[in-house]
């Protein structure tokens, strides 16, 4: 099992979601279940791109992309979060449009939306287990969407069923609700991908230089650069030694900091510069 492969499944899932909500919507003439509708489709948009972005997250560097490609994971659920704020206004404008209509009650269509919400619980589940098993920060994102699905969907027959006993403002209610939801799902994911793409540092350059400076063999650390890539984070750094090390020796030295880098900071994309001491 892979990454992709675990979001082709759920993808498929979820748009059988989608469609049994949309159909038990349309019958009903409820608002808040349309609304929670076009949320599952979302998820399935969220699954097809990134069932294509994950293969060139995975790509290797190349002329172009001397860094990698690990970003457009990033970039991916920075437009799922866009998504999701059209999807929030689209689902309060329907809220306005529909007020007061009358909503109908439905046995059937109860049966399929609790089949969908305990559909969406084991989902949630299973994807958080890839998640952590196959280290993936996109599926991780996906199944805190599946989850939010799920209090959605709860939100939505609860909605449903008050206003089908005839008050219907509380369909609107309840739509707004899920609008709202919705609105911070999609902060949440900005708070994710935001940092990434701007080349946020959850590094502390004064820890990296004072564990840096302890080393043997160094005598002062310049610059001190780093950045979160994800799931790793990145540096370079500048450190001086004494000039009569050799070519050999101050590349060990370079060597056993990227070491202390990766086993204590998470930096696997180390650039180490050395420099002689007198140069400064």
């Amino acid at each position: 099992m892979d990454v992709r492969k675990v979001l082709l499944i759920e993808g498929s899932v979820n748009l059988v979601i989608c469609l049994s909500k949309l159909g038990v919507g349309v019958v009903t003439n409820s608002s808040v279940i349309i609304a929670d509708a076009l949320h599952s489709l979302t998820d399935v948009a969220n699954n097809f791109i990134a069932w294509m972005v994950i293969k060139i997250a995975q790509s290797p560097a190349d002329t172009e992309h001397p860094y990698g490609h690990q970003k457009y994971e990033q970039l991916a659920v920075f437009g799922l979060a866009s998504l999701l704020v059209i999807v929030a206004f689209e689902v309060l404008h329907s809220a306005y449009e529909r007020f007061g209509q009358v909503v109908e009650q439905n046995i059937w269509g109860l049966v399929i939306l609790i089949g969908a919400l305990a559909i969406n619980i084991g989902l949630t589940i299973w994807e958080n287990y890839w998640a952590k098993r196959l280290n993936s920060d996109i599926l991780q994102a996906d199944a805190s969407h599946t989850f939010s699905d799920v209090l959605t969907s709860i939100v939505v027959i609860v909605g449903w069923q008050l206003s089908a006993q005839g008050y219907y403002w509380i369909d609107t209610l309840f739509t707004v609700l899920m609008a709202s939801i919705v609105f911070y799902l999609a902060y949440r994911l900005f708070q994710r991908a935001i940092p990434v793409l701007v080349d946020h540092s959850n590094i502390d350059p004064g820890e990296v230089s004072q564990a840096v400076a302890k080393m043997a063999d160094v005598q002062v650390v310049g610059r001190v650069r780093a950045r979160s890539t994800g799931n790793d984070n990145s540096a370079d750094i500048v450190v001086m030694v004494e000039p009569s090390l050799s070519i050999t020796d101050a590349h060990l030295i370079a060597d056993d900091i990227e070491q202390l880098l990766a086993d204590k900071f998470n930096i696997q994309d180390a650039v180490i510069h050395v420099e002689p001491l007198k140069c400064k």
